[in-house]
């Protein structure tokens, strides 16, 4: 899938996400193939662009799971070959540009912002066009706990899940931008709030860290080149489906689902880096939105990404139920959560005179009970 100029569609290219009204009407199912009729339709709507499948989609839309073009290159329908960023050099560019546009940015002075906006773009481009990223997104999780870094992560994870939830066009670039621009209104607070809990602030620094969902939205409110679903996903991105979240306590049927799903990104990236909630192990944080699936976050976007995000990711050293120590080195889309490992480490400490692979999903007497 990738994104396309309407003015540079050639006819025939199949569309890979539906075009809705405003009304969030289908004015065009995904998978049809654009004639030049179609095309005509699709510029009397004002489009500027539409998302059309090419040689690098993949079949069955399980983005996660399978890798369909090299790292950096992918070849168009007519043979042409596109160069994109890896999702590492991705994260690494973007975040860069979102820290020195941040750091400088004067409240309410939002002309640099729409540069931040344009890498919301680049991140939907790149995630399209490496499809097997969701290890890339954890392991790069832990370089740093800085707002920067976390805005970054909240966009591509989201970006992510947009995709796997099978999101249209718009609902994908609403979600990237408030994304990547929803923890704007922290450059205004005073409270400290890296590794420590909400509940466990005194109560003025609780009280000032919760408006800053107050701040960011009013920073952008008056911009007119953001949509009012970013605006809302920057201002209501702590709410929770139960009504129990800030600033209004607004409960899931007054939510739209762009904001339930960065709000359950935002979250998860929150508990694993350690802003504004203690910081966590990746599994802990897992568990943590398990436990609280149909309660702060929406079912069902909840369960794709319990079924999406790798508890133990490539690279991670683990303790067995034996006590064994090793590490993990591939993942088994049928469970995320028991990947094949390479046991280094016997119970005592002693190490294997060659390391034993150890596929978890055949073995079930043996689990993983901590990381290191």
């Amino acid at each position: 899938m990738k994104l396309v100029l309407i003015d540079e569609l050639k006819g025939d290219e199949i569309l890979a996400a539906p075009i809705l009204s405003p009304t969030n009407n289908v004015l065009i199912q995904s998978d049809t193939v654009l004639k030049d009729e179609y095309i005509e339709k699709l510029k009397s709507y004002n489009l500027s662009s539409v998302y059309i499948k090419d040689e690098c989609d993949f079949e069955d839309e399980e983005i996660m799971n399978v890798t369909l073009c090299e790292p950096s290159l992918c070849q168009t329908k007519n043979g042409e070959v596109q160069e994109y960023f890896s999702i590492e050099e991705t994260f690494a560019k973007s975040t860069d540009i979102t820290k020195s546009i941040l750091e400088k940015h004067i409240y309410k002075h939002n002309e640099e912002l729409k540069k931040i906006s344009s890498e919301a773009d680049n991140i939907i481009k790149n995630v399209i066009s490496e499809p097997e990223v969701i290890n890339s997104v954890t392991e790069i999780r832990n370089i740093s706990t800085d707002m920067y870094t976390h805005c970054i992560n909240v966009c591509i994870l989201s970006t992510i899940m947009a995709l796997r939830l099978k999101m249209n066009e718009r609902q994908i670039r609403n979600i990237s931008k408030g994304a990547i621009l929803h923890d704007i209104g922290l450059k205004y607070i005073q409270a400290p709030y890296i590794d420590i809990e909400v509940g466990e602030m005194i109560p003025e620094d609780a009280l000032e860290y919760k408006k800053h969902t107050i701040y960011g939205y009013s920073s952008i409110q008056e911009e007119e080149w953001l949509t009012d679903v970013v605006k809302e996903i920057i201002l209501l991105h702590h709410e929770q489906i139960d009504g129990n979240g800030f600033p209004f306590k607004q409960k899931g049927s007054k939510l739209k689902p762009e904001v339930k799903l960065v709000s359950l990104c935002d979250d998860f990236d929150s508990l694993i880096s350690g802003i504004g909630n203690k910081k966590m192990k990746i599994y802990e944080a897992i568990e943590y939105i398990r436990v609280n699936k149909g309660i702060r976050y929406d079912s069902t976007i909840a369960n794709k990404f319990l079924e999406t995000v790798a508890a133990y990711p490539v690279g991670t050293e683990v303790i067995t139920n034996n006590g064994e120590r090793g590490v993990v080195i591939r993942q088994n889309k049928e469970a995320i959560d028991r990947p094949v490992i390479s046991i280094s480490v016997h119970s005592d400490g002693s190490l294997y005179d060659e390391p034993k692979e150890l596929d978890l999903l055949k073995v079930l007497t043996v689990f993983i009970v901590d990381t290191l």
